[in-house]
């Protein structure tokens, strides 16, 4: 994939007063070249977990379908089913708790698509192209409707993540559009390690874990570590702290997202865009109800067809942001990363070596 030295940015903030109908209506005529007449649309978009509320806003992801109607393109919405256990975990729970968060085919005036199907490993194995920093996954498996779709628009909820440090579009590319089976093999690297003294025989790991990779065992707890999923459910729920992160998990996994990302986008050939919308920047990312509260002020909207350059400059325009209270004392240009003990540019530039955009941009403010 190809970029100029220095990508295009397009921005519009929110500190203008301007509507911010008529500036999606300007940043996507930026990027409606990656949508041909005739084309089925991916909407990528994570439509919340059931009890959040910083999830992207119906109305914008309206806007966003209305605009690819005009372009000629025939869009749907779409994510993939869950790996913890929730109100997301099969394509029926999803539909209905998209439905709860307002995203339904009347609303938004195209069909509703969870991608990996009802239990959430229909899809199709591509190859992993190119890979750089010891990072081993060769193959990944993209939800089935994703694939069906001639291009793509990622719409994307900029905030923080507890192991990512920052969530993006890579990472909504990375997990949102793959099957359970490659989303539990980008959180290989962040399994937790057991320390088995901790251990009181309790048996709660065993009673959360839906793929039944736990069991008691001499009053200890055990795990299957081939069959493992690496949901980490067990990891949250237990009460004695006997899992703990591996060394290195937070940048690891951000190096898995960003070629997971490239594998997503190897099969689209460049028909791909992204919108960021750097707005309700909570700590948390939109699978975790509540998600806290926000960073900084609400930002604006960004479009580019580079998704590094993007993330990139997310990230830059969080950084120069005044932090609100609660997180004055940790001001830093990846504020995010601050929070989670991690740097958020390894997964731009690891995306940047594998070629999929530049960390080099240009912003232009829309008028």
């Amino acid at each position: 994939m190809e970029h100029k030295e220095r990508s295009e940015v397009l921005f519009f903030p929110y500190d203008t007063g301007r509507a911010f109908l008529r500036g999606m209506k300007k940043l996507f005529s930026g990027i409606a070249g990656v949508v041909s007449e005739g084309d089925s649309v991916a909407v990528k978009v994570h439509m919340g977990e059931y009890g959040g509320s910083a999830y992207l806003r119906p109305p914008l992801v309206r806007r966003a379908c209305d605009l690819i109607k005009e372009a000629g393109g025939r869009p749907f919405v779409t994510d993939t089913t869950t790996l913890y256990p929730g109100r997301r975990f099969t394509a029926a729970q999803y539909r209905a708790t998209a439905a709860f968060n307002g995203f339904t085919e009347e609303s938004m005036g195209v069909p509703i698509i969870i991608a990996d199907v009802e239990q959430g490993y229909d899809g199709e194995w591509v190859d992993v192209p190119g890979r750089v920093s010891d990072c081993s996954l060769a193959k990944l498996k993209v939800a089935g409707e994703i694939l069906k779709a001639d291009s793509m628009i990622v719409l994307t909820h900029v905030k923080g993540h507890p192991i990512a440090s920052f969530g993006g579009s890579i990472k909504n590319l990375a997990m949102g559009c793959v099957t359970k089976e490659s989303k539990a093999a980008q959180h290989r690297v962040n399994r937790g390690v057991i320390d088995i003294a901790r251990c009181t025989g309790c048996g709660q790991c065993v009673e959360a874990c839906l793929f039944g990779c736990m069991a008691l065992q001499d009053e200890k707890m055990v795990r299957d570590e081939e069959a493992c999923m690496n949901c980490n459910r067990c990891f949250y729920l237990c009460p004695e702290g006997v899992f703990c992160l591996p060394p290195r998990a937070k940048e690891d996994l951000q190096v898995y997202l960003a070629h997971a990302a490239a594998g997503v986008l190897s099969r689209f050939h460049s028909k791909v865009a992204f919108m960021n919308f750097v707005q309700d920047v909570t700590p948390l990312c939109d699978c975790v109800a509540p998600s806290g509260s926000p960073v900084v002020p609400d930002v604006g909207i960004l479009a580019s067809t580079d998704v590094v350059a993007i993330d990139r400059a997310s990230l830059d325009l969080i950084g120069r942001s005044e932090p609100l209270r609660g997180f004055a004392e940790m001001r830093s240009a990846d504020i995010l990363g601050a929070i989670h003990g991690t740097d958020s540019l390894v997964q731009m530039r690891t995306a940047q070596e594998l070629g999929l955009g530049s960390m080099d941009y240009e912003l232009k403010e829309q008028e």
